[in-house]
């Protein structure tokens, strides 16, 4: 037929699907082909007038491959992947698509782009003869909008509502300011403070990573440990190896569900909730859905040790104290690569103590590209690792074995911690430093 664009055609001349092309090849984007081929189904549907099919399922089986009618209950990877992508999307018109003449945005509780065209009166006026590089010139976008322009108000009343907003703006500023004086001082910059504040930042992303105890259980049905390699490609999950008798379906329903512990939890929610964490930049993420991009791009706090979560043999190299928990590879022990005087190289840990020693480490490291920070919370035991992670969240233990950092602006170092524990009925006691190495 002639004379009728075909959809491809509609598409390619559409200024919302030309501002997505844009977007996803920004330097935000590039580098993160998820987030671009997310952005670009949810787009393609609405645009096509499909939006009635953007769900959490659908998106799920499009973009992230999950099998058909999988239960996003049990896997968030869609939610996750939103939150980044709101953020990012934000990130984008923050910086270099801060000229767009449209912006796009995803709301919270929908999967569906909304467009909205800016006013042109609010932005400065660009030199004379000076072609826009973010839309077409002399292109009406008001057509594409979702939402209408903003209505306009006569000057006087616009006057009075600039006068009140100024009143407003002023009151809450003074109340602000001496609540964060007073919040400043109860702090006096504490070691735990500045953990917490190197651990959260406004232009970073901060994931949270409670460990996988369905690869726990899924280690000791098949008997070996499952390598990183296989881990962060789910191979592991395509093709059961036992290295003994097991239930090949069990093993399978197993490797399908996403377990973690109630102690894992508990500390990151307790994490989210201390006075330094930004919740928008703030993120629980599932062990088996981080990438390796992560680890370089991101803030992570990770718990469990590396049994419950093989994205530690990653940072493994970094640490002065390494967690050996792998009772097929030998002795339980915690690995100490270089002693200073008085400390041991090697700490055993003794499965039948009759008074129920254990160990935990902490580690605050930097994250591989060095842009951001790492904390490792591990014990040999659930008790073992709640232990620790009480260690650094109770706003005491910390402050007491680093006191030079308190009072002063002097910033955190980097540093390792070995902590002794007493578990008595399942729950750890107090944990006691036995060693700590501080970095420059």
């Amino acid at each position: 037929m002639t004379g009728v664009d075909s959809p491809v055609v509609a598409l390619e001349s559409d200024p919302r699907w030309q501002l997505i092309l844009r977007i996803t090849a920004s330097p935000g984007f590039v580098n993160s082909p998820r987030l671009s081929t997310f952005l670009v189904f949810v787009t393609k549907q609405r645009l096509s007038g499909e939006s009635g099919s953007l769900n959490e399922r659908t998106i799920g089986e499009m973009v992230f491959e999950r099998a058909p009618n999988y239960d996003p209950r049990d896997d968030n990877i869609v939610r996750s992947h939103a939150s980044r992508l709101r953020l990012r999307l934000q990130d984008y018109f923050d910086g270099e698509g801060a000229s767009e003449k449209m912006r796009v945005s995803i709301p919270r509780g929908s999967y569906v782009p909304i467009f909205e065209q800016l006013d042109p009166a609010a932005k400065e006026a660009p030199s004379p003869g000076a072609p826009s590089e973010a839309a077409p010139p002399n292109l009406d976008l008001s057509k594409y909008a979702d939402a209408p322009p903003a209505a306009s108000v006569s000057p006087r009343f616009s006057k009075l509502l600039v006068g009140a907003v100024v009143l407003v703006v002023a009151a809450v500023a003074g109340a602000s300011a001496l609540i964060y004086l007073h919040y400043h001082a109860s702090l006096q910059n504490t070691a735990t403070h500045k953990l917490w504040a190197q651990m959260f930042n406004r232009n970073q992303e901060t994931i949270i990573v409670p460990a996988d105890s369905s690869l726990v259980i899924t280690r000791l049905m098949v008997g070996h440990t499952i390598r990183l390699a296989d881990y962060a490609g789910g191979e592991y999950r395509k093709a059961t190896v036992c290295d003994k008798p097991c239930d090949p379906r069990m093993v399978e329903t197993v490797e399908s569900l996403r377990y973690t512990s109630m102690s894992d939890l508990e500390f990151a929610v307790k994490v989210t909730h201390i006075p330094e964490a930004i919740p928008d930049r703030t993120e629980i993420r599932y062990a088996r859905d981080l990438e390796l991009k992560d680890f370089k791009e991101s803030n992570l706090i990770l718990a469990g040790s590396e049994e419950a979560d093989p994205w530690l043999a990653v940072v493994s190299g970094q640490m002065n104290f390494v967690v050996h928990d792998d009772p097929a590879v030998g002795t339980l022990h915690v690995e100490n690569r270089n002693p200073k005087p008085g400390e041991k190289s090697d700490y055993p840990i003794d499965p039948h103590d009759p008074q129920h020693r254990g160990m935990a480490t902490i580690s605050f490291l930097p994250n591989l590209s060095g842009s951001g920070n790492l904390l490792v919370v591990q014990g040999f035991s659930l008790a073992g690792t709640q232990a620790a992670a009480e260690f650094v969240t109770n706003g005491r233990d910390l402050d007491a074995l680093f006191p030079g950092y308190s009072g002063n602006l002097a910033k955190l170092p980097h540093f390792e911690i070995l902590l002794s524990t007493v578990e008595i009925n399942g729950m750890a006691s107090h944990a006691v430093p036995l060693a700590w190495h501080v970095y420059p």
